[in-house]
């Protein structure tokens, strides 16, 4: 058996758990469809790929509810993450009441939202009441449009998902697997680096664990959870002993340094770009086919011919320009398009990851 030293241990750590979810990586999905950000490419070719009549609906269903956030804590106490179909199963079939406690976010027993009667203004009075309140966004949402019919609601939900998975989804998880277990590998490492406190910190940007919830509930669990087409760095939830992590498989320390060179080639681009004057030498470059010697900058810039080496260093020192030499004597300043075209592709990269 390879030996395994681990560099940092805490009581966390014991916490650590990972985990895969078919589940998960479905209802997210389809808020990518809706927030594409980094998945853009696949949102764009999926909604080409999907039935128009799916997309209304997906967009009646999760466009008033955080684009569908408020469904994400369903997934959370069910056993058998890989089982899409029995999961949606699982939702269809749940008691009103207790479907009703994962969309608060579980800051109210089922019993007591039973207790409410399903009333709109009762249930806003107990979500008000309740010492985790402020843990709860689902009073800034229409709820009395689920709570006219709950039943009528879940069944419109899990007919969503189960038209979605049996059409499309179903047939991606395969090719999505290999992107989970290279994630989790490398979590696994950063876990004997760091510890359990630490890969928290790593992956969420938090330096402590969330409070219990409710006040008795001790964390006993820390699951964390690859998505590969989340919208956002990390999602987590929290309650009844347990702390979810759902997090992007993508941002590996490869991706974060690529991310953070991105945003430094973004930032030189932008500020030779920021200069009216070397703007000017770009667009009379590529007024003369592309390509053109300082000599003549100059002279219809009428410019300084230090000023326009000055100009030219900075646009080449960013990758705007090429320098060619013919003769051995003339030096001759070609565009380089990649480098304006590929500007919005590290802006966006940088910001979405």
């Amino acid at each position: 058996m390879p030996l395994q030293l681990i560099e940092t241990t805490d009581p966390v750590t014991s916490l650590v758990r990972f985990r895969t979810s078919a589940v998960f990586e479905m209802m997210i999905s389809l808020q990518a469809l809706l927030k594409p950000g980094a998945q853009s490419t696949w949102a764009s070719a999926t909604r080409a790929a999907l039935p128009p009549a799916l997309l209304r609906e997906l967009a009646e269903v999760y466009e008033p509810y955080f684009k569908g956030s408020l469904f994400i804590e369903l997934g959370v106490d069910f056993a058998d993450q890989d089982d899409v179909p029995g999961f949606i199963h699982y939702v269809r079939h749940l008691a009103p009441a207790t479907f009703m406690f994962y969309l608060v976010g579980r800051i109210l027993p089922p019993d007591e939202i039973a207790r409410t009667g399903l009333e709109l203004e009762a249930l806003r009075a107990a979500l008000l009441a309740s010492p985790y309140e402020s843990h709860c966004y689902c009073t800034e949402i229409p709820l009395d449009q689920i709570l006219e019919d709950v039943p009528a609601f879940q069944n419109r939900l899990a007919d969503l998902w189960l038209w979605y998975w049996d059409i499309f989804f179903d047939s991606q998880i395969d090719d999505l697997r290999p992107h989970w277990e290279k994630a989790l590998s490398e979590k696994a490492v950063l876990l004997e680096r760091l510890g359990g406190l630490g890969l928290f910190e790593h992956i969420t940007g938090k330096a402590e664990l969330l409070p219990p919830l409710p006040a008795d509930h001790p964390v006993t669990e820390i699951v964390f959870i690859p998505l590969y087409l989340t919208p956002r760095p990390a999602t987590v939830f929290y309650g009844y002993g347990n702390i979810t992590v759902l997090f992007d498989s993508e941002r590996t320390e490869s991706r974060r340094v690529e991310v953070e060179q991105n945003k430094a080639q973004a930032t030189a681009l932008c500020k030779a770009l920021s200069d009216s004057s070397r703007l000017d030498i770009l667009r009379a470059i590529a007024h003369n086919g592309g390509e053109m010697n300082g000599k003549r900058i100059a002279a219809k810039l009428n410019l300084s011919a230090s000023a326009v080496s000055r100009h030219l260093s900075q646009l080449k020192a960013v990758g705007l320009i090429a320098e060619e030499t013919e003769d051995n004597r003339t030096i001759t300043y070609r565009l380089q398009e990649d480098a304006i075209t590929g500007l919005p592709d590290l802006l966006l990269d940088f910001l979405y990851h």
